[in-house]
C-alpha cells in the first residue's frame, strides 16, 4: 500500500482516485468509511462476524476452528462473499460501457446493500441464528466487497474504505516522514496523515452510530443503502 510518487495533477487521469470520480471527495471518503464502520458494528453485534473488516473475520475464523467462537461460519461466509463481491464488481468496472467506472461500481454496491436490506427484514435480522445469520453475513460481505472497489486513492494517496489495518500502518509511516523525513516530502506526508486520520475517525464514528442503531436492527442496512445511494449526487459527469 504505497503512496503515489507522481505530482498532484496525475490523479485526474486515475479512475480509482476519488478526486477524479467525485465532487467533494473528502465528503465521499468520510461517508464511505463511516458507512463501513456503521454496518460493521451492526453485523458484529448481531451475527458475530464483520462484513467489512475481513482481517477480523480471518482471526475469528481461526478462533472458531479452535473451538472458541461459535459464529465462525458467519465469518467464513462474509469473507468469501466479500472476495466474490470485489472480484465481480472489479470486472464490471473494467468492462467497456457508456457509464463511468465509478457509476457502475457505485450502482453495484447500492444494489448489493439493497439486497442485504431486504434479506435482513425477511430473515428478521438473523435473530433466530443458524443459516439465516450465515446468509445475512454473506449478503453484508458481498455489499462491502462491492464498496471496496469504489476508489483506492485520494489525491494520489492510498486510502481504504472497508478495512483500516493498512490505514494505521501507513499513518505511522506518514507521521514519521512528516516529522523526520526530508523537507521535500513533508507536505505530502502531512496530507496523507490527515487523510488517514479522517478515514479512521469516520470508521470509528460509524461504528459508534451502528452500535446505537441496534435499537432498530431491521433498518440498519437500509440506512447504509441510503447513505451509499446519496453518493450518486456527487458523481462527476461529462468527463
Amino acid at each position: 500500500m504505497g503512496d503515489s510518487a507522481s505530482a498532484r495533477p496525475s490523479f485526474t487521469a486515475d479512475p480509482q482516485d476519488v478526486y477524479r470520480e467525485f465532487r467533494a471527495p473528502l465528503l465521499v471518503l468520510a461517508l464511505t468509511t463511516g458507512t463501513a464502520g456503521f454496518v460493521d458494528a451492526f453485523a458484529f453485534l448481531h451475527y458475530g462476524a464483520f462484513v467489512a473488516n475481513q482481517s477480523g473475520n480471518a482471526v475469528l475464523l481461526g478462533i472458531g476452528l479452535a473451538g472458541r467462537h461459535a459464529a465462525w461460519p458467519e465469518s467464513a461466509a462474509s469473507l468469501v462473499a466479500f472476495a466474490v463481491g470485489t472480484g465481480v464488481v472489479s470486472q464490471v468496472r473494467a468492462a467497456a460501457g457508456r457509464w463511468s467506472q465509478s457509476s457502475r461500481g457505485l450502482a453495484c454496491a447500492v444494489l448489493a446493500m439493497a439486497l442485504w436490506t431486504v434479506l435482513n427484514v425477511l430473515l428478521d435480522y438473523g435473530r433466530q441464528g443458524g443459516p439465516a445469520r450465515v446468509g445475512l453475513a454473506a449478503a453484508g460481505g458481498l455489499a462491502m466487497g462491492a464498496l471496496a472497489t469504489l476508489f483506492a486513492r485520494t489525491a494520489g494517496i492510498t486510502t481504504a474504505v472497508t478495512y483500516q489495518s493498512g490505514t494505521v500502518a501507513k499513518l505511522g509511516e506518514r507521521i514519521g516522514r512528516w516529522l523526520l523525513g526530508p523537507d521535500t516530502g513533508r507536505s505530502r506526508a502531512r496530507q496523507g496523515t490527515f487523510l488517514g486520520l479522517l478515514a479512521l475517525t469516520c470508521y470509528a464514528a460509524g461504528g459508534g452510530l451502528g452500535t446505537v442503531a441496534q435499537q432498530q436492527p431491521l433498518w440498519v442496512p437500509a440506512w447504509g443503502t441510503l447513505a451509499l445511494a446519496s453518493l450518486s449526487l456527487l458523481l462527476r459527469t461529462g468527463r
